[in-house]
């Protein structure tokens, strides 16, 4: 695995926890989607890693075909 496929995958799984440590407090989808500031912040999070995907490797993608 390339060095940079590696830190993408780490800046992946940092996105991963900020997603559930801002959306852990809330025992309801409706209190969290009306908390403006953790919703959004879970959001940003999503398109984060979306971009980090887009820049794996094309070999690392070809190894991993469940990732799109």
């Amino acid at each position: 695995m390339l060095k940079k496929d590696q830190l993408i995958l780490i800046s992946v799984r940092e996105a991963i926890n900020k997603i559930l440590n801002f959306s852990d407090p809330f025992s309801e989808a409706d209190q969290f989607y009306y908390d403006e500031k953790s919703f959004d912040a879970v959001m940003m999070n999503f398109i984060i890693i979306g971009e980090m995907v887009q820049r794996l490797s094309d070999d690392f993608k070809s190894k991993h075909s469940e990732i799109k």
